[in-house]
């Protein structure tokens, strides 16, 4: 038996059986392991925590600060008494104690603005992150998709390298018995020999497409990663009468692709209004206490004052209301707005930008879907034909009607049409899948 055979015929007991007790991969799992596995994923983590940190703070920022203030001063020599504010020539200790707050009353509008930025900006953060996930899905998607074709064509072609090699055998017991020609023989083999390439060539696609399957989830490439082809998933709705302006509203809802645009958008208008509002005066309310002990703060007698004395006759309490205004700064604050003008008319381009890409998809979705249907249905009217050429070719050929050449040209005819028939079911599916993800914002089969 020639090697090329051996190759093929290996290939042909190839069978899903080998992967019996191994755990078959569905879509769904496969998207749930990329998304906790994927490096851009968990950095992308760390910046929405970032950013909510931020935006905590800008909360927090209407908050009163509150300070505490001690010191315990040791005097030398010539130096002022805190008690009577002249100077003395003597060593003594000072204790001093003080609380202070201060609350902003009004600044311009200035952090209720610097709130609601941090507000939009951490949900666009949000926003991308689930843009991620999407596009790291999406690749998976179709990753697991080319697995799929790939599997499909392998079969294909251990079918029809099934088909030849029982040819073979048909025919070289009728070259036997003298009722078949050598010639006939030779032709058959050669066949063989292409199938078997075919039949080489579809695993090894196979296995490149499960290796960038494995790359996309982060998978470890030693392991198999075996996935389910029985399910097929299935679309709610009547696609054909979905029009491309309802499918642009549904996912501008869905997607987060135009709601971090928005958001960017309605920060960047936030900056601007916190730029107006530094042109503001500032009206801040402040309160305090304050006390302090000294050693050469005596009685009568002339006996150190004890410290609870002290504190209590020294303290001193005071209500302040004050107002800042703003007259000359170098023009900062004017070339500070007026670059958050430029910043604001830049988000809107962006904006614009991103709601016509998300249009474009939604039209070219649904075009794309139109023509995989109507290849589909193409393919498999193709095959249907071919499969009744075929039958009628083997009648002929068991009864010497027509050349061996001639059954081939029938065979390779419906092998290309079982073939456009699994890549155009696949594409519809695909299609299918990304369309009800624009409808939906959700990867899942449901």
């Amino acid at each position: 038996m020639k090697p090329v055979f051996l190759i093929g015929l290996c290939f042909l007991l190839v069978d899903i059986s080998t992967l019996e007790g191994q755990r078959i991969w569905n879509l769904d799992q496969c998207l749930a392991y990329a998304w906790e596995h994927n490096l851009t994923v968990q950095a992308q983590t760390y910046d929405v925590k970032i950013r909510k940190t931020s935006y905590l703070q800008a909360a927090n920022n209407l908050l009163p600060t509150v300070t505490g203030q001690t010191s315990l001063d040791q005097y030398f020599g010539r130096s002022i008494d805190p008690g009577t504010n002249s100077y003395v020539d003597v060593q003594f200790l000072n204790n001093s104690y003080g609380i202070y707050s201060a609350v902003d009353v009004f600044s311009g509008f200035m952090k209720l603005n610097t709130l609601a930025m941090e507000r939009q900006l951490f949900h666009a953060e949000e926003n991308e992150l689930q843009k991620i996930k999407n596009e790291v899905a999406f690749s998976v998607i179709n990753g697991y998709f080319d697995v799929w074709l790939k599997e499909g064509l392998t079969a294909i072609a251990r079918e029809n390298y099934q088909l030849s090699w029982n040819q073979r055998d048909y025919l070289v017991r009728l070259v036997e018995v003298g009722r078949k020609a050598g010639a006939d023989l030779l032709e058959v083999e050669a066949n063989l020999a292409a199938d078997s390439f075919l039949l080489v060539q579809s695993h090894h696609l196979l296995e490149e497409a499960t290796l960038g399957l494995k790359y996309q989830m982060n998978f470890p490439l030693s392991d198999t990663l075996p996935i389910d082809t029985t399910k097929v998933p299935d679309l709610t709705g009547n696609l054909d009468t979905l029009t491309m302006q309802s499918l642009f509203a549904l996912a501008s809802e869905a997607l987060p692709d135009l709601k971090i645009a928005e958001n960017q958008l309605n920060a960047a208008k936030k900056a601007v209004q916190i730029s107006q509002g530094a042109f503001s005066p500032r009206i801040g309310f402040y309160s305090g206490w304050s006390s302090d002990y000294t050693s050469t703060m005596k009685d009568d007698q002339g006996r150190i004052i004890p410290f609870p004395d002290q504190i209590s006759n020294n303290g001193s309490e005071y209500l302040s209301l004050g107002i800042e205004i703003p007259l000359f700064d170098r023009f900062s604050k004017y070339t500070s707005l007026k670059k958050y003008k430029l910043l604001y008319s830049q988000a809107k381009v962006k904006y614009n930008d991103e709601a016509n890409k998300l249009k474009m998809g939604a039209e070219k979705s649904l075009t794309d879907w139109r023509s995989s249907r109507a290849e589909y249905v193409s393919a498999q009217k193709q095959l249907a034909q071919s499969a009744k050429a075929f039958e009628a070719a083997q009648k002929k050929l068991d009864k010497g009607l027509i050349s061996i050449i001639e059954f081939y040209i029938q065979k390779n005819k419906v092998f290309r049409a079982k073939t456009e028939v699994l890549r155009t079911g696949l594409q519809v599916l695909l299609q299918e899948r990304y369309i009800r993800f624009l409808m939906t914002g959700s990867w899942s089969a449901g």
